[in-house]
């Protein structure tokens, strides 16, 4: 299909990738003059009319919903001409999830964390708008060159019967991430991206897949029955907070996981409390003391008091150095469990209400209460900076004391609305974004006859988008085709507008002559640029003057050009009272036949010329 034109405007330039139901292809938008990505339903679907029809009801059912960190739908459609089902998504220049984990291994828990909760705020969003993507997976995970992470493929057209379940490399790709219940074939719900979501997390964390087999089959069946690995056996440096997340979101029983992606969101940002995981791998030095100590030690020269201090570690009875060992573990651990709050606490305490109120204020509260607080900063154009816009976990809910409650709260007005900057020259649009903090992003050119030269037609993001601080705005900018000026002198000055128009040129400067005014029957004298010569200028500047002082004479010009040979150059012009000016200048093609009016004041004569060699020099 490379180099097809989908509803006369998406040119399809390169494939890049496909899916068990549909090809996307890299395409160019010839309209708005940007790259786009183009999926097209597979050819062996396009009759099947329930996967057609899901395919279009879920393409708009996304393309009715926006947001940042999910692949925009920008249109759907279909070519009656070979029955193409397709639709339109914004073009990400990224690198998937699965190969940034190729490459770069298991990733740090940071990086994992952030990841993750941009994967979670896209499905929350998708789930809120009824749709559940199905299929969450590394390869429709896209991560932009800045970071931010796109989820792509929400659900369409996927199917998780039996009979999907087969031995290919897509279906295969899929099965490391399905969950239980599209194993067994049941009833598929907003847990079942939760479950994908999980294991597309323990994949970041570990490099590993919670169940690995030769076959989608025995993979699916492992998701049903097997025992998932906690994540600590491939990474001991996952803190016990972060693996109970893991583990909550990949339980077997859909009641069992997490009652919403919110709640798992929420779940993650306190994990990101206990950054770092006291249970570290045993180092060399301490792996050295866990062996058999010998009776004797070398003899090195070392103070007396290290001497003595060797010999009495030396000769020290075995038992007590690992009776002192238990010891410090159980201290350690005991450091770490009451690190993480005090969980030995039977006292209950009811979450505040928080919302509406300034950080400082939630904070004092939260420490006079004995709770502990994570503070998540978000950009509001409504709420003040510093106060507080939502909590988890709610007030009014029963919680231990030291439980973490986590308050999002405002930074202020971060985020900006993209000015309207259509009509604008390149120079007034620099210098309007730049008093908004954004930048100017790419410049393209586009042609809009109707519009003046130079001007922006068209931008992207579009006018009054909510975006934030230095949003990169691209636009494009009108460069109108060559227009052939009409002939205006004689004409009354109604005419000649009526003439311009309909050129799409509009009615620069009038002078007149005479002082007379400028009425509809005042008559031209005069125009510049002179009529026949083609310009990229949008206005035609007029010379009026009385009507009795001129008389127009009109006549037509008839040229015929053999049809052997090559192409002629044929001019016309027209010599009057007012001087030489053009009426005809192009290139005409053999056997073509030239049909001008022309019109003159006063004495008028026409000149014909045939590639430099005059042909007609007569009165008109």
């Amino acid at each position: 299909m490379i180099g097809e034109v989908l509803g006369n405007r998406y040119e399809l330039v390169e494939k890049i990738g496909e899916g068990g139901m549909a090809i996307v292809y890299k395409a160019r938008d010839n309209k708005l003059s940007r790259l786009v990505a183009v999926k097209v339903l597979k050819k062996e679907f396009a009759n099947n009319k329930d996967i057609s029809d899901k395919f279009k009801k879920e393409a708009t059912a996304v393309a009715n919903f926006s947001d940042a960190n999910i692949v925009n739908v920008l249109d759907v459609g279909h070519e009656e001409e070979g029955n193409i089902d397709y639709f339109v998504m914004e073009y990400v220049n990224g690198k998937t999830l699965k190969e940034l984990i190729v490459g770069s291994g298991k990733l740090n828990y940071t990086t994992a964390i952030s990841i993750a909760i941009q994967i979670a705020k896209a499905l929350e969003c998708a789930h809120k708008n009824n749709i559940i993507h199905r299929d969450v997976k590394p390869q429709n995970i896209l991560v932009t060159e800045s970071g931010l992470i796109k989820v792509t493929d929400f659900g369409i057209a996927k199917s998780s019967t039996s009979a999907t379940i087969t031995n290919t490399t897509t279906i295969m790709g899929s099965a490391h991430y399905l969950s239980p219940e599209q194993a067994a074939g049941d009833k598929v719900t907003e847990k079942t991206d939760i479950y994908s979501l999980g294991v597309v997390l323990y994949e970041m964390l570990t490099h590993h897949l919670p169940f690995e087999g030769e076959t989608a089959v025995s993979i699916a069946l492992q998701h049903m029955r097997g025992e998932v690995p906690r994540p600590t056996k491939f990474n001991p440096a996952i803190t016990p907070m972060l693996e109970e997340c893991v583990l909550t979101a990949l339980q077997k029983d859909p009641d069992k996981r997490y009652n919403s992606v919110s709640d798992f969101i929420s779940e993650l940002k306190m994990a990101q409390g206990f950054t770092t995981s006291i249970y570290k791998p045993a180092q060399p030095e301490f792996a050295a003391m866990t062996k058999p100590i010998a009776q004797k030690t070398e003899k090195i020269a070392r103070t007396e008091t290290e001497g003595k201090l060797s010999h009495l570690i030396t000769n020290f009875p075995q038992k007590y150095i690992w009776i002192a060992m238990v010891l410090l573990f159980i201290s350690c651990f005991l450091w770490a469990f009451f690190s993480f709050g005090n969980f030995w606490s039977t006292s209950n305490v009811t979450v505040p209400m928080l919302v509406g109120e300034p950080v400082e204020v939630a904070q004092k509260t939260l420490k006079e209460m004995n709770l502990k607080f994570s503070i998540d900063e978000i950009a509001s154009d409504d709420i003040p900076a510093g106060q507080v816009i939502s909590q988890t976990p709610v007030g009014g809910a029963s919680v231990k004391e030291q439980r973490i409650i986590h308050l999002t709260v405002s930074k202020g007005g971060a985020v900006i609305l993209v000015p309207d900057l259509k009509g604008l020259t390149l120079d007034q649009a620099k210098e309007r974004l730049g008093k908004l903090d954004l930048a100017l992003g790419a410049v393209e050119n586009g042609s809009d006859q109707s519009q003046p030269a130079e001007i922006i037609i068209s931008q992207s993001p579009q006018s009054f988008s909510k975006v934030a601080k230095g949003t990169l705005v691209n636009i494009v900018i009108n460069l109108r085709q060559p227009v052939n000026v009409p002939n205006l002198v004689g004409m009354t000055l109604a005419d000649a507008k009526n003439a311009l128009d309909s050129v799409h040129l509009t009615l620069g400067t009038i002078s007149s002559s005479d002082g007379i005014t400028a009425d509809d029957s005042a008559v031209v004298l005069a125009q510049n640029p002179t009529g026949g010569v083609s310009t990229n200028e949008s206005s035609v500047n007029l010379t009026i003057g009385k009507k009795e002082k001129t008389q127009k004479k009109t006549g037509s010009v008839n040229i015929t050009i053999p049809k052997n040979g090559n192409s002629r150059h044929v001019v016309i012009y027209i010599i009057d009272d007012n001087g030489k000016s053009v009426s005809y200048d192009q290139q005409v093609k053999p056997g073509s036949t030239v049909n001008q009016s022309v019109s003159g004041i006063g004495n008028v004569k026409v000149q014909v010329l045939i590639d430099g060699n005059i042909v007609q020099d007569r009165e008109l």
